[in-house]
């Protein structure tokens, strides 16, 4: 099958490709993810795609349009599913217009190697869009690779981000980091917080 990959990173896109590539498909990768913030991470995971790329020899299709964060904001407002299924359907339509448009077998992303991603989700949602547009969905729960792919990141240098991506799971991050400083504090005998 020639495949459009939905690459939402370096280090996932490593064994997401030889996935697909073990299957016999030719595999084309393609990095859009507008839900990325601040516009320094969107860069760094975009150049650190693009090393991925490199070593995979894995052709690439030009980056897709960027968002502001308004725009982004506005996007997920409008959907009436969770926060995460807007950013899934949103990503998951651009990429099958993109594999329509340049006349692609089918898509895929890389989205489906995190265990931190609602896998179901991902499946049921690029189903249906592929189904819309005439297209196959390729879908495989590729989550027991995902400590390969961050190995094979190691080895390459590659930049591995420790958050989602978007706005809502940086200050997400930032919560759980200022939770547990809290809880080593009270541990260590420090200061208990205000509780007013």
């Amino acid at each position: 099958m020639n495949l459009l990959l939905h690459c939402c990173c370096g280090p996932c896109t490593t064994s997401v490709v030889d996935h697909f590539r073990g299957l016999g498909d030719q595999v084309t990768g393609w990095f859009f993810n507008p839900n990325l913030y601040p516009h320094s991470e969107q860069a760094r995971r975009g150049k650190t795609f693009a090393q991925a790329a490199s070593a995979l020899g894995l052709p690439v299709l030009p980056e897709g349009p960027r968002l502001d964060l308004r725009a982004f904001l506005l996007a997920q407002a409008s959907h009436s599913g969770a926060r995460c299924r807007a950013c899934y359907e949103m990503r998951l339509r651009a990429a099958a217009t993109e594999a329509a448009v340049r006349g692609f077998d089918g898509f895929s992303t890389t989205l489906l190697i995190s265990p931190y991603q609602d896998i179901a989700a991902i499946g049921e949602i690029g189903r249906a869009i592929a189904a819309r547009a005439g297209l196959e969905f390729r879908f495989a729960d590729l989550r027991n690779r995902y400590r390969e792919s961050r190995e094979r990141a190691r080895e390459l240098g590659l930049y591995m981000q420790n958050y989602c991506g978007c706005v809502f799971s940086l200050l997400e991050r930032a919560r759980r980091r200022a939770g547990r400083r809290i809880h080593r504090r009270e541990a260590e005998g420090g200061a208990r917080p205000c509780s007013t």
